[in-house]
C-alpha cells in the first residue's frame, strides 16, 4: 500500500472511531435516561425537549472546536438554569424533578460541544448520575435489564474515549493510527467491555447482598406520581371507571391469614374511597367528619365519632371483633397483608367493613408513614410516593335478610344528614320514580330491594354514550334511568343512592375493587386495575353500614377478561413481586433471612461469634479455594525461556543506569545504542546481543545456552566494573 493510501486509511479510521464514540455516548445517555423516564421521573415535555435537542445536536455539523462566544453563552445559560433549579426545588419541593431536568440540560450542552475526549467523559459522568437516579426511583423489572445494557455500552464508550484521548495527546498522525487499530479491534473491545461489565455486575451483587439498603431518603418526595388512578381522587366523575376496566395492571397483592380457601376467586368488596355529595355527574365530599383511628394494641382501631369500637382491644396477635346484637355473623373476620402499588392517591383498601389497620413497614422510610381515618370511614396514609405495605382487620360477615328485615325502619340520626341530601339539578321525574318504587314498602330492606329489582333490568356496558336528554343539559344519571338504561358500575351505584335518598334512606357510594385473582406462581391474590368497582352502602342503624351491589353479576367481574395471556401475566407479576420483595425492599431483615436460608447464620446460637461462625467458615473456604485456583493457574502457566529471563535481568540493570529500551527497539539495536553511550560496555553488549539472537532464533542446544550464560556473566561483570555514565535519549 502506498504512503498516500495508508494516510487516507488512517484518516478514515480516525473519523470512524469518533463517529462510533459519538453514537455510544448518546446510547449510554439514552439508556440511563430511560431508567428514569420509565419510572415517571421525567415529565413528558422535558423528555421531548431533551430528545429534540439531542437529535439537533447530532444533525448539526460539528465545528472542529467550540467557539469562545458559544462557550460563554452556554456558561451563562447553565448558570441561569442552576439558579432556576434551586428556586424550583425550594419553592415547589420537587427536588428530584428539578435535579433531573438540570442533568438533561447539561447533557444537551455537552452534546452540542463534544469535540474532545473530556466532553465525552463528562457525558459518561452524567449518564452514571442518571443511572443511579434510576436505581433510586425505578422499582420495575426493566431496571436490571437496562442496567446490564448500560454497563456494556458505558465501558465500551470509556475504552473508545481512552483511545481518542491518547490520540489527542500524541498528535494527529498517531491519533489516526490509534483510531485505525481501534476500529480493527472492535470485536475484542466489545468482549473486553462485556467482561468488565460482568465483573462490575458481580461486584455490585456481592456489595448489595453484604450491605443492605437503608432507604432512599427525601428524594422520593418529589412529583413522581403524576396521574391519579381513576375513581380514587378527591372527586369522581361518572365514567371514570369505564376507562380502566380493560387495564390489566396489578395494583395490589393480598395475602390473607386464613379466611377464604386459597385459589378461589373471593367476593371481597375492597373498600377505598366513599362520597356523600352528588351533582352534575360528579361525586365529592361534603361532610367534614373523619373516622378516628385509636390505639388498640396490635392494630389501630377504626371508630366513627359517637360509636363504639368494632374491635375488642388486645395485646395478642389479633384483636377480637365485638359481637353485634341481632347480627349472627358479626364476628366473622378477615386479617390480611396488602402490598399496594403507588396509584397516585393516599387511599388504603380493606375488605367489607374495616375495623382496624396497621402498617407493615419494609424499611426506614416506611417507618415514618402514618395512617389516619378519612371521611365516610375511609382509610388514608400520609406517605411519600411509592408502594406501601399494611395489614387490615375487617368484618366480612353480612347480616341475613331476616336480621335486616327485623329492624323495620331504623331511626336516622343527625350524623346521617349528609347521606340523605338530595342531589341538586335533578328533574321531578327522579323523585317520582323513587316514590313509585317505594310505594307499599314498609321496611328499609324492602325499599332497598325494590330499587335493586328495578335496576336489575338494566344492561351493563362500558359504552356510555350520552342520550339526547343529557346532551340537552340534563344530569347524566337521568339519561341512564330514563333513556339508555345501560351503563357500568358507577351509574348503577349512583342511581341506587339517589333513588334511596328520595325515599329518606341514608346511602352512600363506595369506590374500590371487587374480588381478586389467585396467582399460583406467587401464591397471593392479585387485584388489577380492571377490578375497579363501585357499589352502595346503606345504613341499618345498630347493624351499621351494609353493602349492596346493584351492578349485574356479569358486570362485577367484567375485568376478568382484561388479560390477553393470563398465565404469562401471572408469571410476570410473580417475578416482579419477588423482585420488589428481595431487591427493592432488601434490608437488614431480608439479609439475615437470606443468610439463614443459605446456612450462613445460626439463629439459635447464643453468642455473636457462634451465630456468624458458618459465614466465617464460608468466607475462609472461599478464600482458600481462590488461593488454590490461583496457584494452579500459575503452575499451568508456561515458564519464560532462559534467554528471556537473562534479557529481562539485563534490561533492569541498564534501566537503573538510565538506559531504557524502546517499545519497538530490537536487542541488537538497543545494545549498540548503549555501547555508543558507554564505550567501556560496547564489547560485552555486542557479544551478549549476538549470543541472545543465536539462542532466541537459532537452534537451541547446550552450547548456545552455555555461551549465552557466559556472555551474560561477562556483561554483569562489565557493569560492575564500569562507572555509571549519563545516557542520551533514545
Amino acid at each position: 500500500m502506498s504512503t498516500e493510501a495508508s494516510t487516507h486509511a488512517a484518516v478514515a479510521g480516525h473519523g470512524a472511531l469518533h463517529r462510533l464514540r459519538d453514537r455510544l455516548s448518546l446510547l449510554q445517555i439514552a439508556i440511563a435516561t430511560a431508567t428514569v423516564a420509565i419510572a415517571g421521573g421525567i415529565s413528558n415535555w422535558s423528555l421531548a425537549a431533551a430528545a429534540a435537542l439531542a437529535v439537533l445536536a447530532f444533525l448539526r455539523p460539528l465545528p472542529p472546536a467550540p467557539s469562545r462566544a458559544a462557550e460563554r453563552l452556554w456558561t451563562v445559560g447553565i448558570a441561569a438554569a442552576l439558579v432556576a433549579t434551586l428556586v424550583r426545588a425550594v419553592t415547589s419541593g420537587e427536588v428530584l424533578d428539578a435535579g433531573i431536568d438540570f442533568l438533561l440540560l447539561l447533557v444537551v450542552q455537552r452534546l452540542f460541544n463534544r469535540q474532545r475526549a473530556r466532553e465525552h467523559m463528562q457525558l459518561l459522568l452524567l449518564g452514571s448520575l442518571l443511572i443511579v437516579t434510576g436505581a433510586v426511583i425505578n422499582a420495575g423489572l426493566n431496571y436490571p435489564l437496562l442496567f446490564a445494557a448500560y454497563l456494556a455500552v458505558a465501558v465500551m464508550t470509556l475504552l473508545l474515549n481512552h483511545l481518542a484521548s491518547e490520540g489527542e495527546r500524541l498528535g494527529a498522525r498517531t491519533a489516526a493510527s490509534v483510531a485505525r487499530e481501534g476500529m480493527r479491534s472492535r470485536a475484542f473491545l466489545w468482549r473486553a467491555a462485556a467482561q468488565v461489565g460482568l465483573i462490575a455486575a458481580i461486584g455490585a451483587v456481592v456489595t448489595f447482598v453484604a450491605f443492605p439498603r437503608w432507604g432512599v431518603g427525601f428524594f422520593l418526595r418529589g412529583g413522581l406520581a403524576r396521574d391519579n388512578t381513576s375513581g380514587f381522587s378527591s372527586t369522581v366523575d361518572l365514567g371514570d371507571f369505564g376507562r380502566i376496566k380493560t387495564d390489566n395492571t396489578v395494583v395490589m397483592r393480598i395475602e390473607p391469614d386464613g379466611g377464604d380457601a386459597w385459589g378461589q376467586r373471593p367476593t371481597w368488596h375492597l373498600r377505598g374511597s366513599s362520597f356523600d355529595a352528588y351533582g352534575g355527574g360528579r361525586w365529592w365530599h361534603r361532610a367534614d367528619v373523619e373516622a378516628a383511628l385509636l390505639p388498640g394494641g396490635f392494630v389501630q382501631l377504626l371508630r366513627r365519632p359517637g360509636a363504639t369500637s368494632p374491635l375488642r382491644a388486645s395485646r395478642r396477635a389479633l384483636p377480637e371483633l365485638v359481637p353485634v346484637p341481632g347480627f349472627s355473623a358479626s364476628t366473622e373476620m378477615l386479617f390480611a397483608t396488602v402490598t399496594l402499588e403507588d396509584i397516585g392517591v393516599d387511599v388504603l383498601f380493606a375488605a367489607s367493613e374495616p375495623a382496624g389497620v396497621r402498617l407493615a413497614p419494609r424499611g426506614l422510610l416506611e417507618q415514618r408513614y402514618t395512617v389516619r381515618g378519612g371521611k365516610s370511614d375511609e382509610l388514608r396514609a400520609e406517605k411519600a410516593p411509592g408502594p406501601i405495605r399494611y395489614q387490615f382487620v375487617s368484618r366480612i360477615g353480612a347480616p341475613t335478610r331476616q336480621e335486616l328485615q327485623a329492624l323495620g325502619q331504623p331511626p336516622t340520626t343527625a350524623e346521617l344528614a349528609p347521606y340523605l341530601a338530595r342531589a341538586p339539578g335533578l328533574t321531578p321525574a327522579v323523585a317520582e320514580l323513587a316514590q313509585r318504587l317505594g310505594q307499599g314498602q314498609r321496611t328499609r330492606l324492602e325499599q332497598v330491594e325494590a330499587v335493586m329489582e328495578h335496576l336489575a333490568g338494566f344492561r351493563y356496558t362500558l359504552d356510555n354514550r350520552p342520550s339526547e336528554r343529557v346532551l340537552a343539559g340534563a344530569d347524566p344519571i337521568e339519561g341512564f334511568l330514563f333513556d339508555t338504561q345501560a351503563g357500568h358500575c358507577e351509574y348503577f351505584a349512583t342511581a341506587m343512592v339517589l333513588l334511596l335518598r328520595e325515599l329518606d334512606v341514608p346511602a352512600r357510594i363506595v369506590n374500590g375493587y371487587y374480588g381478586a385473582h389467585w396467582n399460583q406462581v406467587g401464591e397471593y391474590y392479585a387485584v388489577r386495575q380492571a377490578d375497579a368497582h363501585s357499589w352502595v352502602e346503606v345504613d341499618f342503624g345498630p347493624l351499621g353500614w351494609v353493602t349492596f351491589d346493584p351492578t349485574p353479576p356479569g358486570g362485577r367481574v367484567a375485568g376478568d377478561e382484561a388479560g390477553w395471556w393470563p398465565a404469562a401475566a401471572e408469571l410476570v407479576d410473580a417475578v416482579r413481586n419477588a423482585y420488589l420483595e428481595w431487591i427493592i425492599d432488601y434490608d437488614l431483615g431480608k439479609q439475615l433471612t437470606l443468610f439463614e436460608n443459605l446456612g450462613l447464620r445460626d439463629r439459635g446460637a447464643t453468642t455473636a461469634l457462634a451465630r456468624w461462625r458458618p459465614l466465617l467458615f464460608a468466607l475462609g473456604g472461599a478464600g482458600l479455594l481462590a488461593w488454590i485456583v490461583a496457584r494452579w493457574r500459575r503452575a499451568r502457566r508456561t515458564p519464560p525461556r532462559l534467554e528471556t529471563v537473562l534479557w529481562r535481568g539485563l534490561q533492569a540493570r541498564l534501566a537503573r543506569r538510565g538506559h531504557v529500551a524502546g517499545a519497538a527497539e530490537s536487542v541488537p539495536r538497543f545494545c549498540a545504542r548503549v555501547g555508543r553511550s558507554e564505550p567501556a560496555l560496547a564489547a560485552a553488549l555486542v557479544e551478549f546481543a549476538r549470543r541472545y539472537e543465536a539462542a532466541r532464533f537459532g537452534e537451541v542446544d547446550a552450547a548456545a545456552i552455555a555461551a549465552l550464560r557466559s556472555a551474560s556473566r561477562a556483561m554483569l561483570a562489565a557493569l560492575r566494573a564500569t562507572p555509571r555514565a549519563p545516557a542520551p535519549p533514545p
